[in-house]
């Protein structure tokens, strides 16, 4: 099991139009989802661009990666941004799309030490809850702004099928730990993860989790809003 992500500036059109391929559609894929992106930011209600999508995979093997990304007119799209292969070290929850063991995936690979991590959240939102996540979030986008050794972030949305998370890029996954377990991060966790409610997410979304992944390859940049260098 491998995952990816990918991250382009496509253009509005295309955001709000792509269709993501699916299993039995691109060789080796297992699942696969695209979201709409928006920078971090110190206010009250989240950012938007929507020319920027993320795509974030499972596949069998990097191979089935390099394919879709050279001869998929998607993976072709996508190759233009910024693109990841990971391998999964951090699991709590569900991943979209699969019915593996995410947390025995997980426990197959050692912490990394050294070298840079990848976090991403992501869940379906309960619509009756929207406004009291997004004042939630906007204390985790607070933290982050100020947090160390980040490298990069941005958050995900895909509001039709009720999916949001987040992406960020950190200098280790000790980083990316602290960050969890510390100030709005770790407060939130207390207060509205519960399992007896909800075993896959917590009081606002569900079908979900946190991922940790150590990046296997990485290619590409971003520019304009946002932007992300090549690392």
């Amino acid at each position: 099991m491998l995952f990816s992500v990918h991250v382009a500036d496509s253009g509005v059109r295309s955001v709000l139009t792509r269709r993501v391929p699916q299993a039995g559609e691109v060789p080796g894929l297992r699942t696969a989802c695209t979201m709409a992106c928006g920078p971090f930011t110190p206010g009250a209600l989240p950012s938007t661009q929507l020319s920027r999508e993320a795509v974030l995979a499972c596949w069998d093997d990097a191979d089935s990666v390099e394919r879709f990304l050279a001869e998929h007119p998607t993976g072709r799209d996508l190759a233009s941004g910024w693109n990841a292969t990971m391998e999964l070290f951090r699991a709590v929850g569900v991943w979209p799309g699969l019915d593996d063991d995410m947390e025995a995936e997980a426990d197959k690979v050692p912490v990394p030490d050294s070298g840079p991590s990848i976090a991403v959240t992501i869940g379906r939102f309960y619509v009756r809850k929207l406004i009291r996540f997004l004042r939630v979030n906007a204390a985790l986008e607070e933290q982050f702004l100020v947090a160390p050794d980040v490298i990069w972030g941005t958050g995900l949305a895909n509001p039709p099928k009720r999916m949001v998370g987040t992406l960020t890029v950190w200098e280790s996954a000790s980083a990316a730990e602290s960050f969890m377990r510390n100030g709005a991060h770790a407060a939130a966790v207390n207060e509205h993860f519960d399992y007896a409610k909800d075993p896959t997410g917590h009081t606002f979304v569900t079908g979900g989790g946190f991922f940790g992944f150590r990046p296997l390859s990485a290619s590409g940049s971003l520019a304009g809003t946002n932007p992300f260098p090549s690392f």
